[in-house]
This record gives structure tokens, sequence and C-alpha cells, in this order.
């Protein structure tokens, strides 16, 4: 049995760190990504550089590596993704002004002017705006920048009209490679997209989906998928044994439940939309997750298993009415049934990231935590075999 804990992203001084991302290179190599927010955890923050920690298999964490930053700029993540057949880590992010308040109302003279600063503003400091996709085989000792886009894609909203929508991963969980089936080898990313304005959470109900996308030339090109439930916000997602995709997602109901939606075309479309009674989440506004699944291949030892376990799926979140509580819940039949519970820590917690590492045969959740609230520590790394995460 086997537990590690460490707080790897401590805030301090103007440093607030935000919003993990992390992957597994093939060579076991732990890359975790998050913000690091200037002098407050606010999504409005006018500062923002992009960093990230290392762990090499028998080796500790490295210190706080700047990845992206310029001084007065926001430099925010998106998601990570690795592609196990060329061995190519990726990170989408994105450069922009900062200090844009999501709820206030913003009349077009307003951001227009915005605008025109934000390009007098780039200008000068020679910062190229927009997303950006980097790119590393080397475990991110070096890396390549190139601009980001996502194709749209065309999507009935509840008002009857067909709206073009793309895709943002900022918030959402990291991106998977696609195993099974015909679309076997497709980089797969939740994302977000939003029709319509909105001034309150309320608004922003009627306003956000979750959906996808996805490229299927190891991330050339990107494509935006179709949506999933109104209302759905931060989803992450896993790829079943027959090659479907289970959509688990963040919403805003006030009612603690996850949404769920089930892809059979690799995560174009999505269909039989359903909550997650099972898995709870904050009772307000919901809060990201983390999601993924372990194939029997890729587990060495199978004895801490049940008798007739197809898998192991894991759901990380804080599991209570507010963001407290960061447990892990296990299934072993792709989260149709869950059978196990554990308490990761029991105080104030918030946004994760989980992946399996085979080489390592460890799992590794990165989240926020913190004595004072759920972001005042800072994001801690705890690692852990499938002997202890099945412990009582």
């Amino acid at each position: 049995m086997f537990m590690n804990e460490k707080l790897i992203f401590p805030t301090g001084g103007r440093s607030n760190f935000r919003i993990p991302s992390m992957i597994v290179t093939n060579n076991g190599t732990v890359l975790a990504f998050c913000d690091d927010r200037k002098d407050t955890v606010s999504d409005s923050t006018a500062e923002t550089a992009l960093v990230m920690c290392r762990k090499r298999p028998g080796e500790d964490w490295s210190d706080v590596i700047y990845v992206v930053e310029q001084e007065g700029w926001s430099c925010g993540i998106g998601s990570a993704v690795y592609d196990n057949e060329t061995g190519t880590a990726m990170l989408i992010g994105g450069r922009g002004p900062g200090s844009f308040h999501e709820f206030k109302e913003y009349t077009k003279e307003e951001l227009e002017e915005r605008a025109r600063q934000t390009r007098e503003k780039a200008e000068r400091d020679g910062v190229i705006l927009g997303s950006f996709q980097l790119e590393s085989t080397d475990d991110f000792e070096t890396f390549t920048e190139k601009p980001f886009s996502v194709n749209p894609v065309d999507q009935l909203h509840w008002d009857g009209k067909v709206y073009s929508v793309g895709g943002g991963t900022h918030g959402s969980a990291h991106g998977i490679q696609l195993r099974h089936g015909k679309h076997k080898g497709r980089l797969l990313c939740p994302s977000r997209t939003n029709i319509g304005k909105y001034t309150d959470f309320k608004g922003l109900a009627r306003c956000t989906y979750n959906n996808s996308i996805y490229s299927d030339d190891h991330g050339k090109t990107w494509q935006a998928s179709n949506c999933v439930q109104v209302g759905t916000g931060e989803g992450t997602l896993i790829e079943n044994a027959d090659g479907s995709i289970t959509y688990n997602s963040r919403a805003y109901f006030n009612d603690q439940k996850r949404y769920l939606a089930t892809s059979y075309d690799g995560g174009a479309t999505y269909g039989e939309f359903r909550t997650a009674d099972f898995l709870i989440e904050e009772k307000n506004i919901g809060c990201n997750a983390s999601f993924i699944r372990v194939e029997l291949d890729e587990i060495k030892d199978k004895s801490a298993l049940p008798y007739g376990a197809e898998d192991v799926t894991v759901f990380c979140n804080p599991r209570a009415a507010t963001r407290d509580n960061m447990c892990a819940c296990v299934s072993f039949d792709s989260g149709k049934t869950w059978k196990h519970v554990k308490v990761i820590y029991p105080g104030h917690a918030a946004y994760s990231s989980l992946i399996w590492n085979p080489i390592t045969q460890t799992f590794m959740l990165v989240y926020e935590r913190g004595e004072k609230n759920c972001y005042s520590d800072g994001l801690a790394a705890i690692e852990f075999d499938l002997e202890w995460l099945l412990s009582e």
C-alpha cells in the first residue's frame, strides 16, 4: 500500500495557484500545469502566468516552472492532452488583457474601446493575442507554440434557432486519446461554449453548454462537437470499452447533481442526457471534477480488485454541498454503479486533475485546497496505488 502527498504549488507572495490540468507521458513523467493568478484567485485577474511542475519516475516534484508569462497580461490555462502515438504533450492556453468580468453587461461602445486598448497594448508589449497550443516531445523541457483555433459546428438552441459554436477548454478536464473503434487515435478534450448573453448564474444556466473538441490529425486541426445539456460547464469524459464516450458535467441548477451524456461517434455528437444521482457536487454552482477510466490490461497487480471487475473508473470532486471533502468515488463498470468512496482531504477543496500512471502503477491527483478556504494553501499532489484507493 502506497500514498504520498506534497504541496507542489504553494500559495504565497503574489501567487495564487488555480485550475490544474495534468497528463502522463509514455516514459511515466507526470506534467502538472496550472494558472498562477497574481494577487487574486478570481477569474477576472489582470495578470496570470501559466506554470507547471514535473515529476519523473523515482524523482521528486520539480520546483514551479514558468511556461508562459507576460507582465500585465493574462496567460491562462486551457487543457492538457497527450498523444501516445507521437509522444507529444500538448497544452492549450490563451493570452488576453484580463480583468473581464463575466457577469457585467458591457455596452457595444465599451467592448469596442476595450478591444482598441487591448490591440494598442499588445503592439507596445509585443504580445500575440488569442489562443495558443504548446507542444513538446521532451517532457516540456522545450516546446513550440502555434495558434490554436477550433472549427465550429451548427448547434440547435432551446429558442429553436441554430447557432455556429466552437469550444474553449478553460476549466475543463484534461483530454484523452481514444483506444477503441473506428476513431482510435483521436484526441478528445472536454470543452464549453456559450449562446447568448448573461449577467448572473441564472442566466448562465440558459446560455452555457459543455461540448468537446477533437483532432484526427494529432493536434494539427481541431473540430467542435455538438453540445450536451444546456446549463452545463466544465466537463470531463472517459472512453468506454466499446469505444463510446461518457461525458460528465458540472451544472448550474442548484440540485447538487452531475449531468451525464453519451457519444457513439467518438465525441462528435452526444445524447442519452441524464443525471448521475450518486455523484453529488456543490449545491450552489457546482464544481470542476476529475473522471478517468483505467482498463484492466493497464493494471499489473489485480489482486485488490473485486471479482468481476471490468475496469477501474474513478471520479474525484468535493463531495459535499460546499467546496469541502475531496473524495474519490470508485466504479468497476465504467461508472454504471459506484462501489467505494475514499476521502482524500476532508477540508476545503475545489478543482482537481486525476491521472493513472501505467509506468509507476499509481494514481496522481492534483487539487486545490486550503485551511482558510479552498484556494488558500495552493495545489497539492497526492500519489497513491490501487490498494490504498480501495482501503477503508
